[in-house]
Formats: structure tokens, C-alpha cells, sequence
């Protein structure tokens, strides 16, 4: 059903567009250009006058949210024709440096470019796991309308006005309604999406960070006497709250299921009387979420409730603003620049100070093994765009670049010239806790003043007791893995510069009941993630700890 419409012709016809991707990106830059010439922003920017990419780069400046926020707040209030000819359909949320939210448009076009390289990415997996098909998926996506604009345009998720509006063939592969993801209690809500989730057999798990993952698999867990008597009694327990609409909705599905109960029964019976995905879903053939960046050591936990070994495939580079590439395989993080989609320019991550327009850099012009922050222009109504995000380029596919995500280009504190990346320090604590027994969730490093100079102290919350001792170890390897990465902190360190590196014990389920509070507050789900490196004194104050262990 779903490889009809996303079958092999779809591979092909981008298999081709690869092989010629600047003449491609030109192209498509130029249709956004005449759709959008007789707009705000085209009569600003002399879109009438463009007749190359070159003269593009020329007349357009590059730009950021403020530049883009007043053609943006006049669409909130209803005028057209500000960004793009068409009208906004929904405006995605998504957090800004300032702390004010940003307002992302999402316009038709919008959307069906961003439908079409979708397409492209399900026409490799369904090649690759055709059987996927003959179960459920489970997936997260946060609310469509978490508000509205003043014009009365919805302002949320573009995961949920997506999910919402799917057509009902394909809707009808997920195991969980809409509704389920408007639930507004943190416990409720999760408790739905597994009790649901648990009555069916799921041939995927998708969304886009792995924490989550692992989250749904903890509270698998946590759940198993609920779920077990729920799905036997076709009922939702009301020991969580949920609006009563909701609940109506969702119970009307519900019906007794001892069959599965047993099943279940039995799962739980393979593993302490603790419900396991590796058991529940035995038949899960993958799970997609991101691979890059720094959630590493989220995926090395998969195998304490998966299948070892379960394959993993990266979804891509995306954000609010922009669906970047398509992974077409699971053989690493890095995905085929999404060419068709938007437009893309380019700026060396090495360089210093800010580019000029003619400095960036269009795709044929890319290097492998380079890294380079991203600017894209979109369907949506972005020109130019500063994404404020590194990719390095590993590879080709035809003539395009493979890219893989790295870190947010902010992700960088230096007080003395040390330079010290996110990537780095997120690496540096995978090398230096992969042999400890035990789990552990790394919050943060947290870049500060102490005394009389700089240092950088570590908030990590264990799940097991640790050592003054086992501390100062842990420290001394975590200086090593910095040192080895990043040669002008092991120099800044060396000349007394910086001070060693402290490790702050965060108490236990500090970090969960951070996650809530966030959540809570309008953070997404589905997405969340939290800085691995920050010089913001406020940001420790979210967490209480046990105590600060130092080097000698």
C-alpha cells in the first residue's frame, strides 16, 4: 500500500536529480524566486530583477529570525503576501536565542516539498523492510495547535499537523490517534501511547531523538501491571488524567483483549515481571530516530531493551525550519542533501568572523571531510537562512554531498581561546564512561568562572553510587578526552589558564523531572533536547546535586 506510492520510480527520479545537483538547486531556487516576486519581501530584495544564483547571492543579504520577524509578526496578524505568495497554514513554534519563541511559516508548498523528500526516505526503507508494513507504528509528534495567531492561523507542531492530516490509508499503519498526543499530563500521556501501543504488534518505533526512545522503554516498564490488566479488560485506568473528550475517543477503540493480555503476561514473566520492548514487540524490525550529534550514548542503551542488535536508521537532518537530507540506508548518521527540497548555501565552520553574502559557498563547491555551517532558503519563506548548525560532508551520493549533522554552531564556550566544541566534550564522555558499570545520564558541562580563572565542571546524574574515588578516575579520563580533542584546551590547561575539570553528582531523577517541567512549559517531545555545553550560570540551578568532586 505504502510502497505503491513511494516505490522504486521515487528513488530513481532523485537518483537522478543527484547527479546534477547545482543545476537542480538553481532551478529551484529560481521557481521560489518568480512564485514569490510579487511579495513583501520580493519587492524589498528586487526578486524581479534575479535571473541567477549568482545575482541572487548578490541582491539577497544573508539573514537570521530578526532579520525575517517583521514580514513574519504581519503574517501572525493576518497580511498576505509577505514572505510568500501563498498563505500560511500553520506557523511552527520553535525556541529563539533571545528566549522569545520563533514563529516558523509552513505554507502548502511548504509542506508538499517537504512531503515529497519524506517520500523518498519511506521509498528506502519500505525497500529495505517491506514487512514493516504488515504491523503498526509507534511514533511521537507534539500538538498541531499549542495556540493561535491573531489572524486565527494555528501555531504548534508541523509533526502533528502532519499526523493529524495524513490521509487515512496511512493513518490507519499508526497505532495511536491524534488525540493521544493532545493529552496534556506528562504521565498520562505516555502511559496512552504504550497502553495503546502494547495491544498491537509494531513493525516500527520513530521519532526523531533517541532519548525518547528510551524513555518509552523505562516507562514500559514502569507500567506493566496497568497495561497488562488494561489491554485484558479493553479499558484506559483512570489513575491518569486525561480530558474527558480525549478519553471518549480513545475508549471507543478500546475493546478486551485476553489473548494479547497473556502475551504480554508472559513477556513480562521473560523479564523479572517487567515489560520489555525486546519481548512486547518481538517482531519490531527497527527503530528510527537521529544517529548524529550528540546523542551517542543514548543509542548505546538500546540493547538493554531491544533486540541486540535491532537496526537503527537515522531520520536526517531537520529541524522547525528545514528537512536537510535523506538517509537512505543505516549504515551511519550521514543522509543525501535533500536538493530538491530547498535551496542550500554554505559557509566553512573554520573561518572566522561572519561571511558576506558572495562568500558562501553553493553545493558543488563543498569538500569531503569539510564541515560548514548551513543557510537555506525555502517553500516555506526563508532566504538565506542561518541555520546555526555544522555539518560535515563524509561523502557522495551520485554528485551530491552526504552530510552528517554535528552540533549546533553556538554549542562552543571559550573563555581563554580554547574553543571548546559540544561535539568534543560529548565524545569525551563516551570514551571516558563507556567501561564504567552501570548507566549514567550526562546533563551538561557548564563553562564557569571559579576562583581566580575559567573551568569546566561536568553535571552528570548516576544511577548507582559513586566513589570520591571513581569520581577523580572519571575526571581524569574525561581531561584526556578533552585534551586529545581539542589541542588548545589541553594548551590553555597546560599554561594555567584553566583550571581542571570538576564533576558535579546530580541526584537521581533530576534529570527526568527537568524533562517534565520543559515539557511542560512547551517543549516538544518528540524533539527535546538539552544543551551538552553552556556558559549560562542559571542553567545548573534546574538541577540539585549531591556533591562536587575534584582532581588533587
Amino acid at each position: 500500500m505504502v510502497f505503491s506510492v513511494t516505490g522504486p520510480s521515487t528513488l530513481s527520479d532523485f537518483e537522478s536529480a543527484c547527479r546534477r545537483p547545482q543545476a537542480e538547486q538553481e532551478e529551484l531556487l529560481l521557481s521560489y524566486i518568480k512564485e514569490n516576486t510579487e511579495t513583501a519581501f520580493g519587492h524589498d530584495h528586487q526578486f524581479s530583477s534575479i535571473r541567477s544564483f549568482a545575482h541572487f547571492q548578490k541582491t539577497v543579504p544573508i539573514c537570521t529570525y530578526e532579520d525575517l520577524k517583521p514580514y513574519i509578526d504581519r503574517s501572525l496578524v493576518g497580511e498576505h503576501r509577505q514572505l510568500t505568495a501563498e498563505t500560511p497554514v500553520l506557523f511552527t513554534t520553535t525556541s529563539g536565542t533571545t528566549g522569545e519563541p520563533k514563529y516558523i511559516p509552513v505554507t502548502p508548498g511548504s509542506k508538499a516539498a517537504k512531503s515529497k523528500q519524506m517520500r523518498v526516505w519511506l521509498s528506502g526503507l519500505f525497500r529495505d523492510y517491506p514487512e514493516i508494513a504488515d504491523h503498526k507504528i509507534l511514533t511521537l509528534v507534539s500538538p498541531e495547535v499549542e495556540m493561535h495567531a491573531p489572524c486565527g492561523t494555528p501555531c504548534g507542531a508541523e509533526s502533528g499537523h502532519g499526523y493529524r492530516n495524513m490521509p487515512k490509508a496511512i493513518k490507519a499503519m499508526y497505532c495511536c490517534p491524534y488525540e493521544v498526543y493532545e493529552i496534556k499530563d506528562y504521565d498520562a500521556r505516555y502511559y496512552t501511547i504504550l497502553r495503546l501501543a502494547a495491544a498491537q504488534t509494531l513493525g516500527m518505533m520513530y521519532t526523531a531523538n533517541p532519548s525518547t526512545i528510551l524513555l518509552l522503554a523505562q516507562r514500559l516498564g514502569q507500567y506493566t501491571d496497568d497495561i497488562i490488566q488494561d489491554v485484558r479488560d479493553g479499558t484506559l485506568s483512570d489513575k491518569y488524567s486525561l480530558d474527558p473528550k480525549i478519553r471518549q475517543i480513545i475508549e471507543r477503540q478500546l475493546k478486551p483483549d485476553p489473548k494479547r493480555a497473556d502475551f504480554l503476561l508472559h513477556a513480562a514473566g521473560q523479564n523479572n515481571a517487567v515489560l520489555r520492548p525486546r519481548e512486547v514487540w518481538p517482531e519490531l524490525q527497527l527503530v528510527c530516530c537521529w544517529k548524529g550529534g550528540n546523542v551517542g550514548s543514548y543509542l548505546d542503551r538500546f540493547d538493554d531493551y531491544f533486540a541486540v542488535g535491532l537496526p537503527v536508521r537515522d531520520i536526517g537532518y531537520f529541524a522547525s525550519e528545514v528537512r536537510g537530507s535523506v538517509v537512505i540506508d543505516n549504515e551511519a548518521s550521514s543522509g543525501v542533501l535533500g536538493i530538491r527540497t530547498n535551496v542550500y548555501e554554505f559557509y566553512p565552520a573554520n573561518k572566522e568572523g561572519k561571511p558576506a553574502p558572495t562568500d558562501l559557498l553553493t553545493v558543488d563547491q563543498l569538500e569531503e571531510g569539510k564541515q560548514y555551517f548551513v543557510y537555506v532558503t525555502t517553500a516555506g519563506g526563508l532566504y538565506r537562512y542561518n541555520m546555526n548548525d555544522i555539518i560535515e560532508v563524509t561523502g557522495y551520493y551520485e554528485n551530491t554531498p552526504l552530510i552528517r549533522f554535528v552540533q549546533k554552531g553556538k554549542g562552543f564556550v571559550s573563555f581563554t581561546g580554547e574553543k571548546l566544541y559540544e561535539a568534543q566534550v560529548v565524545e569525551a564522555v563516551i570514551e571516558s564512561l563507556k567501561e564504567r558499570g552501570g548507566r549514567y545520564e550526562f546533563i551538561t558541562a557548564l563553562g564557569e568562572m571559579w576562583e581566580d580563572k575559567p573551568r569546566y565542571i561536568f553535571l552528570i546524574e548516576f544511577d548507582a553510587p559513586v566513589s570520591d574515588e571513581e569520581g577523580k578516575t572519571i575526571l581524569r579520563r574525561l581531561e584526556e578526552g578533552l585534551k586529545a580533542r581539542n589541542e588548545e584546551y589541553d594548551t590553555k590547561l597546560k599554561s594555567g589558564r584553566l583550571h581542571p575539570i570538576a564533576l558535579r553528582v546530580i541526584k537521581s531523577g533530576e534529570f527526568e523531572q527537568y524533562r517534565i517541567r520543559e515539557v511542560a512549559n512547551g517543549r516538544k517531545d518528540g524533539q527535546f533536547k538539552t544543551v551538552r555545553l553552556t556558559s549560562d550560570p542559571s542553567f545548573p540551578l534546574e538541577f540539585e546535586h549531591e556533591r562536587e568532586i575534584h582532581l588533587d
